[in-house]
């Protein structure tokens, strides 16, 4: 069984559907080859409102349930604020039973989530991808895929711009986007491109924690000439100044020639600029993608020389957006507070 539906009756809390899967746990869980360990995703709903959530695994529940530092806090999956709404592409919430059925179960998006959108970190927590993640995902691979049999790599026309709010997990959607990208047979790398140099290390540790070994950081642009040099590196991780300097000392590099993926993590004023464009000329078949929490529209854009200004000009157009409102909307994250002084 890889998905467990606890229902209860309308007007009902719905934690209460949540607390019952905890008794189930508790009273369950140890049976010999008791199935109910091989639950991936649970389902709970009061029909009213329904919520998902991933599994976690015995090691981790039995660490977290023994652990004297919890002080009354669980802080894994198993946490009612670890539960999600299920939403459309546009954000739309589908809480009702019926409308959570028809999508969420129906057997394409079902198997996706099982098969495609769940993650087994290092740490041993399992992980089920939030909708607005998914859809963003979705929107990114789709792209690439189109813009291949259209053969429009190399324009902006092969990309586009990810909108996700600061803490929304922008890098869980990075990281499944790169990985599921580097399985098309025609693309030959995935390069995750940061601003700052202590992006570098950070984004490689989080990266890390997802699937070890996945992505290869750089500590400098000779490292990064082995690591686009070697085809066991299919995902890279290094600075838009390193890969500034790669092109600069390799002018005549084969990557130049075949499919790449760039993926440019928060979409900073810097990477408007010359090197930008020192990146986007010298590769010919590239699919650029940017993820921000801030983009830069025509109201914003900064002044000065150069042709890009906005975030759609340095990498085209918007394919999904997931703002602070509907961050808060969703529980996701704490709202503002308000003080007014009289």
């Amino acid at each position: 069984p890889l998905v467990h539906i606890e229902l209860k009756k309308r007007g009902k809390p719905l934690k209460n559907a949540f607390d019952q899967i905890n008794r189930y746990g508790r009273e369950s869980f140890w049976a010999d080859n008791a199935l109910f360990e091989y639950v991936q995703i649970f389902i709970i709903s009061n029909g009213t409102n329904t919520k998902y959530y991933s599994n976690t695994t015995r090691k981790n529940h039995v660490d977290e349930k023994n652990s004297k530092a919890k002080a009354g806090r669980e802080r894994t999956c198993n946490n009612f604020e670890f539960t999600s709404y299920w939403s459309d592409a546009k954000n739309k919430l589908l809480t009702d039973l019926e409308d959570f059925t028809a999508t969420f179960l129906s057997r394409h998006s079902l198997l996706n989530i099982l098969t495609r959108f769940c993650v087994l970190t290092e740490q041993n927590i399992l992980m089920a991808m939030r909708p607005y993640q998914i859809a963003a995902t979705e929107k990114v691979l789709n792209r690439i895929e189109v813009a291949h049999n259209a053969r429009l790599y190399g324009t902006v026309k092969a990309g586009g711009y990810i909108w996700h709010t600061t803490g929304s997990g922008k890098t869980l959607t990075s990281f499944k986007a790169a990985q599921l990208a580097t399985k098309l047979p025609y693309i030959d790398k995935v390069m995750f491109v940061v601003d700052r140099k202590d992006l570098d290390y950070q984004t490689m540790r989080e990266y890390d924690r997802f699937q070890k070994g996945a992505a290869n950081g750089n500590t400098s642009t000779r490292e990064l000439e082995k690591q686009i040099a070697s085809s066991k590196s299919k995902i890279i991780i290094t600075t838009i100044q390193k890969l500034s300097s790669f092109i600069k000392k390799n002018p005549d590099s084969d990557i130049y020639k075949k499919e790449v993926v760039l993926i440019f993590d928060e979409c900073h004023r810097s990477q408007f600029g010359e090197m930008h464009q020192k990146i986007t000329k010298k590769f010919k078949k590239y699919y650029i993608f940017g993820f921000t929490g801030t983009p830069i529209f025509i109201e914003n854009m900064p002044t000065g020389a150069g042709l890009i200004k906005t975030t759609e000009d340095a990498f085209g157009e918007r394919l999904h957006t997931y703002t602070i409102v509907n961050a808060i909307s969703d529980h996701n994250v704490l709202p503002f507070r308000v003080d007014y002084e009289i």
